[in-house]
Order: C-alpha cells, then sequence, then structure tokens
C-alpha cells in the first residue's frame, strides 16, 4: 500500500492514511474526510464578485495561491464555486485586515 500524495497546501495534510479494501478486493491506501477548520478568529471579508473573477482568481488575489480555493468554498457551502455570479458575495476567510500592504524597506 503506498500513500497518497498530498500538496503542503492540501485540505487534507496532516490526514493519516490508512487501509481500506476496494471493490476489486486490492487494499489501497485512502485519506479520511477532513474535518471543516475552526472558524477564524476574525470576521470573514465580504468580496462582491465582479465579471471574469474565478474562486481560484479570488483564493490567489486573497490567501496567495489559487490551489487554496477550498478555503473561500468551505467558507461559502451555499455556493457552487464553479458558479460565481457577478453582484453574488463570498465571504472570504482573511485576516483581519484583507489587502493590506505592510512597507518594510525605506526608502
Amino acid at each position: 500500500m503506498t500513500s497518497p500524495t498530498r500538496s503542503p497546501s492540501s485540505r487534507y495534510r496532516g490526514q493519516t492514511p490508512y487501509p481500506a479494501v476496494a471493490r476489486d478486493g486490492l487494499v489501497r491506501a485512502t485519506l479520511p474526510a477532513r474535518p471543516l477548520p475552526p472558524p477564524p478568529d476574525a470576521t470573514p471579508y465580504l468580496h462582491t464578485v465582479t465579471a471574469g473573477e474565478t474562486i481560484e482568481s479570488l483564493a490567489q488575489r486573497f490567501l496567495g495561491a489559487s490551489e487554496l480555493w477550498w478555503r473561500i468554498a468551505d467558507a461559502n457551502p451555499a455556493m457552487f464555486p464553479a458558479d460565481l455570479q457577478p453582484g453574488s458575495v463570498l465571504a472570504i476567510p482573511t485576516g483581519p485586515a484583507p489587502g493590506l500592504v505592510v512597507r518594510t524597506r525605506s526608502f
């Protein structure tokens, strides 16, 4: 049994695989369902979707990596992530000041 490969940003990182017997009788490594993360300390940022935005582009913009789209999907369980409509409002799980730019370099 080989362990499934997981990205460091995967929702399944840290989960221990366990053996499961498939219909064909072979034993395969399986990951348990990932529990939802605890709610963040900060209130989520509410973002109004504009034309052309995707859940991946929003994850890149607000969370720093497009493959973290699942965090936005988890924060909006009533919405289908592939069907974002302009004007709909999404909760973005971020820190207390999304979009805040902190300058660490003096000019």
